[in-house]
């Protein structure tokens, strides 16, 4: 199964994409490519996974961490394959298998060991900073 997931830069506190769910989201440090996190919002929105006291000891990490007060944040929509529908395990089994492969600093659970989904592809497009793009599960 192949997933694209387009990634957009979230500027503006209006951004209707802050009020997604179904999706990915991954905060960056504010100056530089560096990736702090990913996560999914699945039954909840981008906006309410990144308020909120479920978050506090992540920014407080960040903060010590990387001396910022601020990250930017990244919507990542799933696009699928015709046919294929969208659901939290599928959303689930994209965002373990980006951080299992790239180790974000803020991401403890899923960097060793997670559900594999064998023959799933993921390829990151549009804002995506890094050069590594494609990501296939064994």
């Amino acid at each position: 199964m192949d997933v694209t997931v387009h990634w957009t830069l979230l500027e503006a506190k209006r951004d209707t994409l802050w009020s997604e769910s179904f999706c990915l989201y991954a905060y960056l440090h504010p100056d530089r490519n560096w990736l702090l996190y990913i996560g999914k919002a699945d039954y909840s929105t981008v906006r309410a996974r990144f308020h909120g006291d479920h978050k506090d000891q992540l920014f407080r990490d960040i903060r010590r961490r990387y001396r910022v007060d601020e990250v930017r944040v990244l919507h990542g929509e799933l696009e699928l394959q015709d046919g294929r529908r969208r659901s939290s395990e599928l959303v689930a089994d994209v965002e373990t298998l980006l951080i299992m492969r790239l180790q974000p600093f803020g991401n403890i659970g899923n960097t060793r060991t997670r559900i594999s989904r064998p023959g799933l592809r993921v390829f990151c497009v549009g804002e995506w900073p890094f050069t590594r793009a494609r990501f296939h599960d064994s």
